[in-house]
């Protein structure tokens, strides 16, 4: 499947445009990432990919066909949303969360049947949670919160994931089980994301190109260590940054660290 927003802009009621002539695609088994500073319009521009938000002008298109052509039920059948991990107030299980995802496969009276229920089983393992299949979402922690939510967009068995903050509020350990996780996924099961993030080394990790959001709505894009340098960090989030690599066991790693505000 190949994703893409052509001169996409948007803007809240009267206020001067909060996205200016966006356009960038997301191609078959790659992953993109959206850096950028808190209010730039990240979630924004996320919405307005999914149709949760109708662009201003410009638009989304899968395989060349207008988003909004296609249907909510069939897009979704094609793109699974992972919003921010909140602490669930609702008293479904795991698995119940899960089998959620099987809604955009479902008509409007009809039941999860055995099908159903092997594919959402079979998507938790796929995320490494099948031991809390019976456990309330309310009493599990934000990181498994988070990979149940995951399993639950795989369950809609779609060609793309959306991924807002999906490491936000986790700790070392959850942030990186999450980066593997959307790793994996395009690597051995051809799932492509678009990943909202606060962390531009999370960014280089596991990309192959990056958007960073600038606060005047426009963009920089391209592949991902051609976009995420010193100089576009500082002129982008104010602060004065040093990018270093280091090598530890048998990998690569890159370090953004922020210095000082510019």
């Amino acid at each position: 499947m190949k994703f893409e927003v052509k001169n996409g802009s948007f803007g809240y009621g009267k206020r001067k445009s909060t996205l200016c002539d966006i356009s960038f695609s997301v191609e078959q088994d790659s992953i993109l990432s959206i850096l950028g500073p808190n209010g730039a319009g990240k979630t924004t521009l996320l919405k307005c990919m999914l149709g949760l938000l109708k662009w201003t002008d410009g638009g989304t298109f899968i395989d060349g066909v207008p988003a909004e052509s296609l249907g909510h039920r069939e897009l979704w059948k094609r793109i699974g949303y992972v919003p921010q991990a909140k602490l669930s107030v609702f008293a479904y299980t795991v698995f119940e969360m899960a089998l959620l995802g099987r809604s955009a496969h479902l008509g409007m009276f009809e039941r999860p049947n055995d099908t159903d229920r092997a594919i959402a089983l079979s998507c938790l393992e796929r995320v490494g949670i099948s031991h809390l299949r019976d456990r309330l979402c309310s009493r599990i922690s934000g990181g498994e919160l988070q990979m149940v939510l995951i399993a639950r967009s795989l369950a809609a068995n779609p060609d793309m994931l959306v991924l807002d903050e999906p490491e936000s509020n986790l700790d070392f350990k959850n942030q990186l089980i999450v980066m593997d996780t959307i790793r994996s996924l395009r690597d051995n099961h051809h799932i492509s994301s678009v990943v909202n993030t606060h962390y531009p080394e999370h960014a280089l990790s596991i990309s192959d190109n990056i958007i960073i959001l600038r606060g005047d709505g426009t963009i920089l894009s391209g592949a991902a260590r051609s976009v995420v340098t010193e100089e576009n960090l500082e002129q982008t989030f104010g602060v004065n940054v040093k990018i270093h690599n280091i090598t530890s066991g048998s990998g690569d790693y890159t370090c953004v660290s922020p210095i000082s505000i510019a």
